[in-house]
């Protein structure tokens, strides 16, 4: 969306680069949207980012790690009611989020619901093709992330400002630390932008 300043004359409600059209397809040039923000849209690991972060240097055991939190966080889902909404939200099934808070976990069309979702995300680490594993686990502090240009200049080069909602009642913070920022799909190395790696320290 344009920022009022830059329409000046009221024109346009969007502007576009040439870099943000993925493909061509027919005369008609109807406006599609493929994906849009979400709140609590956690990033994944997959097996390509995992390559590349072993590139940069992070160790194997700490991979390791993250992925243990990520099963032991699956598991604990049928037992802890924060973290049932937690993962049906994440995977975008927000009426039966909505159902644990009303029914409770003592529910048994909730604890159906929780455990479907949980065999779906263990099934979804095997590739169907050729029945091998791959990761692509959540991570709990991070978020998937929409970029917006910088019309004004305000940050300088090497800058970025992130701010995500950290709360369930809409609170919004900027992040003042260390981040990684990876594009997707990401095929090397340097698109990995590495402000610290110590998310994984």
């Amino acid at each position: 969306m344009l920022h009022p300043q830059l329409d000046a004359e009221k024109q346009y409600l969007a502007a576009f680069r040439k870099s943000m059209k993925k493909f061509t397809t027919t005369d008609d040039i109807t406006f599609s949207v493929v994906n849009y923000s979400k709140p609590f849209t956690f990033g994944r690991l997959n097996n390509d980012i995992i390559i590349l972060l072993s590139s940069l240097g992070i160790s194997n055991e700490k991979i390791l790690v993250k992925q243990q939190e990520y099963f032991d966080w699956i598991q604990r889902a049928s037992e802890d009611y924060l973290i049932a909404i937690d993962l049906l939200s994440c995977l975008g099934h927000f009426q039966q989020a909505e159902a644990v808070l009303l029914k409770g976990l003592d529910d048994q069309n909730v604890q159906n619901h929780i455990k479907r979702f949980q065999a779906s995300e263990i099934a979804s680490l095997r590739n169907q093709e050729n029945g091998k594993f791959k990761s692509r686990m959540m991570i709990h502090k991070s978020r998937r992330l929409f970029g917006v240009c910088d019309p004004f200049q305000v940050l300088k080069e090497g800058q970025v400002y992130i701010r995500i909602l950290v709360g369930r009642k809409g609170e919004a913070t900027p992040i003042h630390g260390d981040v990684i920022v990876v594009r997707n799909p990401c095929l090397h190395p340097g698109e990995v932008s590495t402000f610290h790696l110590q998310l994984f320290c």
